[in-house]
């Protein structure tokens, strides 16, 4: 999965859904978030430097317009502006711990994260020059 923001910004989270593959006890497993804690770790792709390490991350449940529905929750994180203060790739992954013991988020693909130039700075940047 790819997942965009720009840099300095701290908007859109990165929300992410766990995989329902068939194979694992999904139920069980969507217990098992609600009551552990997660972290989000990211990785800079070319240097293998994390940037963010073990950072707190969240669930929120689903809302179902079925009340018979199964309850379904994603695990999101908010960005700082310390967090996407470079431009780059990254891969990015979630850790649930519990008393259970720790397990990465399991994803259907690999999480890649770009932090893009912001438009909209080197637009003021060039405009506040430009007056002069």
């Amino acid at each position: 999965m790819n997942f965009y923001i720009n840099k300095n910004a701290n908007l859109p989270l990165l929300k992410m859904q766990g995989v329902k593959d068939g194979r694992s006890e999904y139920q069980e497993f969507m217990r098992l978030l609600e009551t552990s804690s997660i972290f989000f770790t990211m990785i800079n792709s070319e240097t293998g430097i994390p940037k963010i390490v073990s950072k707190p991350a969240y669930i929120v449940e689903l809302t179902n317009v079925d009340d018979n529905a199964q309850v379904e929750y994603y695990v999101y994180f908010r960005f700082t502006k310390k967090d996407t203060n470079k431009v780059g790739t990254y891969k990015g992954q979630f850790l649930i711990k519990s008393t259970e013991g720790d397990l990465i988020l399991p994803l259907r693909e690999e999480l890649n994260i770009f932090i893009l130039e912001s438009f909209i700075i080197i637009i003021c940047n060039i405009s506040f020059f430009s007056s002069f």
